[in-house]
């Protein structure tokens, strides 16, 4: 099959970032994500919930690369999401990848002030875009 401009599915590749969740303050990573024949992405973070009723709430969310998936990985440049201080809400930042090393992976940082045991429902998305027709995984 040959990429059509009016098929976007045959240029994307969505890959999980960080797992639906109800989170509490801290950092969590995802797994590492292969780039390789992508030299773009979309990053998106949302909030779902907040529990416990935090008196102020944060989700902040960027990429790291590495060379091996496994060790040494480094934030990437220009590749962090604004944070998101309400419940249910989405942000999202273009990526560059051509000069990333091969594999990239999510960091999210939720911070809650207040409240009682409070949680944050969280997840995050890596949507992958090549320059030619992405084989399927």
């Amino acid at each position: 099959m040959n990429a059509n401009s009016t098929d976007a599915g045959v240029l994307v590749g969505i890959r999980p970032g960080t797992v639906p969740a109800a989170v509490s303050a801290g950092t969590r990573n995802s797994a590492a994500v292969d780039r390789l024949a992508f030299d773009s992405c979309v990053l998106a973070a949302s909030t779902g919930a907040a529990s416990g009723t935090p008196t102020a709430l944060s989700l902040a969310a960027k990429l790291q690369e590495s060379t091996d998936g496994q060790n040494g990985w480094t934030d990437l440049p220009g590749a962090a999401v604004e944070p998101l201080t309400a419940p249910n809400a989405v942000a999202r930042m273009n990526v560059r990848l051509s000069t990333a090393r091969r594999y990239v992976r999510v960091v999210e940082t939720v911070a809650l002030t207040g409240g009682t045991a409070p949680t944050l429902g969280a997840s995050s998305l890596i949507v992958l875009c090549g320059p030619d027709e992405i084989p399927a995984p």
